[in-house]
């Protein structure tokens, strides 16, 4: 990354916006902040690359912020301080997840300075390596958007967590950005979303995965290809046909998977219920995706026919092996789906010890950078021939 990364600081009090920002600058940012309430409305609607919040701002509080934040800058990160306790501040780490914001460190007041900086320089890395290039700073051209030719798809595999056994693959759309690189889904969808072309992009996936399927032997020999679907797209009745027509020229419905994201909040439930059971009906397999995070979760399993449930990896990330009882929600989005007779996907799986547990705890599947980052379609072989070697070890 060729620019200073940036920070903004939200904080009441501006000595600690002025010792935040100093941390901020030795950590290698360009660090502005904000302190009275009509500064932080401004400051939010600025560009940067990571938000230091605290939560009790006087007139206005950190939660109403998040929520501003969560509307505007899809995936930012970021760090949360408190004078409150640290219960408070793991909820109020939640909320944030909720609102699609990535929580990267939560602080409790007085906290280690030196602490706060590593978090920062940390991140710092990750954005200059191009890891995760999330935040609005990544603009494409509307014409350009749902370019064919500057869309692909990465495959991440699914794996059973008692055998190892490769299940299926998440089909995850790539564009090309000619100067970032590949741009995230996060926020390739969150643009498609705002120019109202979700079809599109699920026509043009639906097209590229069962090319993909068709032509590498890889892909053509496993159980499953799960596809995003956004909810935006359950009101239209063509879809199942669409799908049929499209997919099933590479391999049989009960092949292909559509995880239904809740990226927005579902208006009417009877025309998104009837899409998916029609979906059903012809054979495809459902999945509840990020679960734990939306808003509408359980009653969306109750009366909707899904097959599989795929805890979301904010939860997974807060799973504690030193913790006497495991993360309480996390058992119980698995107690939830089993009940229900859902194949259980822990998302988001980064080491050893997350495995371990997800598999102790009930987890059918595991998905994750522990097993394998997305690849592309001739790499998918050598990925999970490299997940049996680290297998063999977890047992």
């Amino acid at each position: 990354m060729s620019e200073t990364p940036k920070v903004l600081v939200i904080d009441d009090e501006e000595a600690i916006c002025e010792l935040i920002v100093a941390v901020a600058e030795s950590a290698g940012f360009e660090a502005t902040s904000a302190s009275l309430p009509r500064d932080i409305e401004d400051a939010i609607g600025g560009r940067f690359d990571l938000v230091v919040l605290d939560l009790s701002l006087g007139e206005i509080d950190g939660i109403e912020i998040m929520s501003k934040l969560g509307a505007t800058h899809r995936g930012m990160p970021v760090i949360l301080v408190s004078g409150a306790d640290q219960t408070l501040l793991d909820t109020a780490g939640r909320i944030a997840e909720m609102h699609k914001l990535r929580v990267i460190g939560t602080f409790a007041k007085p906290f280690s300075l030196d602490v706060l900086k590593t978090a920062m320089m940390e991140w710092s890395q990750v954005i200059d390596q191009g890891m995760d290039p999330t935040g609005p700073k990544v603009i494409i051209n509307a014409d350009l958007l749902l370019d064919p030719d500057l869309l692909h798809l990465a495959y991440q595999p699914k794996v059973s967590t008692q055998t190892g056994e490769a299940l299926g693959v998440e089909a995850l759309v790539r564009w090309r950005h000619k100067d970032h690189g590949d741009v995230s889904p996060a926020i390739l969808v969150a643009l498609v979303e705002q120019e109202a072309r979700t079809s599109e992009l699920l026509d043009l996936v639906m097209m590229m995965a069962a090319r993909d399927r068709k032509r590498y032997r890889a892909l053509a020999s496993l159980a499953d290809i799960s596809i995003n679907i956004s909810v935006l797209d359950l009101n239209d009745e063509e879809l199942p046909r669409r799908a049929q027509r499209v997919l099933l020229e590479a391999a049989p419905s009960e092949r292909w998977t559509f995880e239904v994201t809740e990226t927005a909040p579902i208006t009417d439930v009877a025309p998104a219920l009837a899409i998916l059971t029609r979906l059903r009906i012809a054979g495809f397999r459902l999945s509840v995706d990020d679960f734990g995070t939306g808003t509408s979760n359980y009653e969306r399993l109750l009366v909707a026919p899904f097959t599989e449930l795929k805890i979301d990896r904010a939860m997974v990330s807060r799973l504690d092996i030193a913790a006497v009882e495991p993360d309480p929600m996390v058992r119980s989005g698995i107690d939830v789906g089993h009940s229900l007779n859902m194949q259980v996907v822990a998302e988001g799986v980064e080491t050893a010890d997350q495995f371990r547990m997800v598999r102790d705890l009930g987890c059918d599947a595991a998905q994750g950078y522990l097993i394998s980052p997305p690849v592309v379609p001739v790499q998918i072989d050598a990925a999970l021939d490299e997940w049996r070697r680290k297998f063999e070890y977890l047992s």
